[in-house]
């Protein structure tokens, strides 16, 4: 028999409908994947087109990537055991972080264990109770989380909308906050939607304000060295907070800040994450080190090219079929996430199972990921998608999101 406490979680919302559509056999998440992540992967037995990753540039199974992995466990073993602040900082953790330094043109970096933990530890340790942040309101969930730890003063905006930023700029200064710091992702991941950089940067600076921007999925897609959002939008000197992951681009596990020595050292020895968290893992740290080398070469450059041609394949041939697919992207820009509305929560879940009948594997996001009534798909092209696979998968979803509509309306 459960406490109480148990019985009212179990008892939730969220966790009932997850039941009942796991009981069908209907449930979207938690699939089981038996192969590594490429154009195609594994899902529970049947190879499948996959939509559904964020291994942006195919490094997942690149060679080089997987023989410093193999290398690293050689050497470390398996377990990094312990934190960075004691036992747990290897000489890869140091190595990584001198290259993401150099990359970045930047006087330091440092690494953590996720990068959930990163902007968790960041934000609780830059932030107070006598601050005000303010924030898009679709910021990724560990900087809404990370806000909550630090307890500090938020005032959200509506989503890339430069006015409302103002706004909330003028309504965190008449509370005469301490200092004032401005959150954005980089590219959204749901929406696939890119930030206004110009536009905050200089909102931010002409109110004194600070601004970290997460670049968890643009590193590795934009700029001419390839460093994310902020370099290709010429934004690099106004940002006083980088930060990125290694869970897209760079095929590993972890997260990373870079910035000035003063914001890394105070990080070190105040993030709670960073303190209070066994280090990230031989393997994952050189895979993270080896992907970075990779976006650094030629080879880099030419899959991000192959992701920016096949986003745009994709979108063409979805808008083709007549199904909208822009999410926000003004003129020349692109995103290697392509999110197709589907609207109904209940709908959505039927379009992602007909979907997996008919080989194809994508993200779904239903309320509250996304808005009430505003469930997607959430599609990524990867560098080695083919066009073939491309174009089948867009006729796919066609196919499928005509059958749905057809029975809604009966």
């Amino acid at each position: 028999m459960n406490h109480p406490l148990i019985d009212r979680l179990a008892a939730d919302e969220r966790v009932q409908i997850f039941s009942s559509l796991q009981d069908a056999g209907q449930s979207p998440y938690y699939r089981t994947m038996n192969s590594s992540s490429g154009a195609t992967s594994n899902v529970e037995g049947v190879d499948r087109i996959m939509l559904g990753s964020n291994n942006y540039l195919g490094l997942a199974r690149h060679p080089e990537v997987i023989e410093a992995t193999t290398e690293a466990v050689r050497r470390f073993g398996s377990a990094s055991t312990g934190s960075r602040l004691l036992n747990g900082t290897m000489a890869l953790h140091e190595e990584l972080e001198a290259e993401i330094a150099d990359w970045f043109g930047t006087e330091d970096a440092l690494c953590f264990s996720t990068g959930y933990q990163t902007n968790l530890g960041t934000l609780g340790a830059l932030v107070g109770e006598r601050d005000a942040v303010v924030i898009d309101e679709y910021a990724h969930a560990s900087l809404r989380d990370g806000l909550r730890m630090a307890r500090t003063s938020v005032h959200p905006f509506r989503h890339n909308d430069l006015g409302a930023l103002e706004e909330a700029l003028i309504t965190a200064r008449r509370g005469s906050p301490e200092q004032i710091l401005v959150v954005v992702d980089s590219l959204y991941s749901m929406e696939g939607s890119l930030a206004p950089l110009s536009g905050v940067a200089e909102l931010a600076r002409s109110f004194g304000a600070a601004l970290m921007v997460d670049e968890a999925h643009a590193m590795g897609l934009f700029g001419p060295t390839r460093r994310g959002w902020v370099e290709e939008t010429g934004t690099v000197d106004d940002v006083d907070v980088t930060m990125a992951s290694f869970s897209k681009c760079s095929a590993s596990c972890g997260g990373f800040i870079t910035g000035s020595s003063d914001l890394v050292t105070g990080l070190r020895v105040t993030a709670r994450p960073m303190i209070f968290s066994t280090s990230s893992v031989p393997a994952a740290t050189a895979s993270s080190l080896a992907s970075i080398r990779i976006m650094r070469t030629d080879d880099g450059a030419a899959r991000t090219e192959a992701v920016r041609r096949n986003s745009i394949l994709l979108r063409a041939e979805l808008g083709a079929k007549g199904i909208e697919c822009t999410s926000g992207l003004t003129g020349d820009e692109w995103s290697p996430i392509v999110p197709v509305p589907v609207g109904d929560d209940l709908r959505a879940v039927h379009v992602w199972n007909l979907l997996l009948e008919r080989g194809v594997y994508t993200g779904v996001a239903v309320h509250p990921a996304v808005p009430a009534a505003g469930a997607i798909l959430r599609l990524c092209v990867t560098a080695d998608h083919t066009e073939e696979q491309l174009v089948e998968a867009a006729t796919a979803i066609a196919d499928v999101l005509a059958v749905t509509r057809e029975l809604s309306a009966l």
